[in-house]
């Protein structure tokens, strides 16, 4: 969860410094993780969507794992073959050629909460996306406080992917990157003030 927020601060600042890899390059791929499920956009530097896109996907150690094509919207989605680092790279033709690096932390790496005790869980998606209140109870340890609070991360955190894959089009604006970085932080501290009423011992 921690490798998450601090990945995508890291984004944000490069994006406002205007050093992002991407700027570099006529196309653009950005990626992000729900589960085990990796979800990719592809897009032209102008905006347009990259469609019959060659993408694939490398593991740490260079070795190519698997193979797709985007659709019309510029959209390809793979189930992740293992919780590894991973290298998605675009090929889009006349030379435009891209890449984004996804960490096996963002691969749901963290340690899994009462909702996904089970592998089957996470064919459900929508259910892990569902608003989940705190329980009131004492008997929870700090690290099922820590999923709880990553589920919520994961639903507030994928809007905010969006605007970053929309930020390298258009370029950034201070109040995008200020707003995201905040709310980020914002976050961030909500997750600590959970753990840290948690592991308050009650008078």
């Amino acid at each position: 969860m921690i490798c998450r927020i601090k990945t995508l601060a890291l984004v944000l600042v490069f994006s406002f410094l205007g050093v992002g890899a991407a700027d570099a390059h006529k196309v653009t791929i950005f990626a992000w993780a729900e589960g085990d499920t990796v979800y990719t956009e592809s897009k032209f530097s102008g905006g347009k969507r990259v469609k019959n896109g060659k993408v694939e996907v490398f593991d740490s150690a260079g070795s190519r794992l698997l193979e797709g094509r985007t659709g019309d919207n510029g959209e390809f989605s793979f189930r992740a073959p293992a919780i590894t680092d991973l290298n998605i790279v675009l090929t889009a033709g006349m030379g435009h050629r891209n890449s984004w690096r996804l960490s096996a932390a963002e691969l749901g790496g963290a340690a899994p909460g009462p909702a996904r005790a089970a592998p089957a869980a996470q064919g459900a998606p929508v259910a892990e996306r569902r608003p989940e209140a705190l329980p009131a109870g004492n008997g929870l340890t700090a690290r099922e406080v820590e999923a709880i609070v990553a589920r919520q991360l994961e639903q507030k955190i994928q809007p905010l992917t969006r605007m970053l894959a929309a930020m390298q089009d258009r370029g950034p604006r201070l109040t995008d990157i200020f707003g995201g970085f905040g709310y980020i932080m914002g976050l961030v501290g909500l997750g600590a003030y959970l753990r840290y009423r948690k592991e308050t011992p009650r008078p």
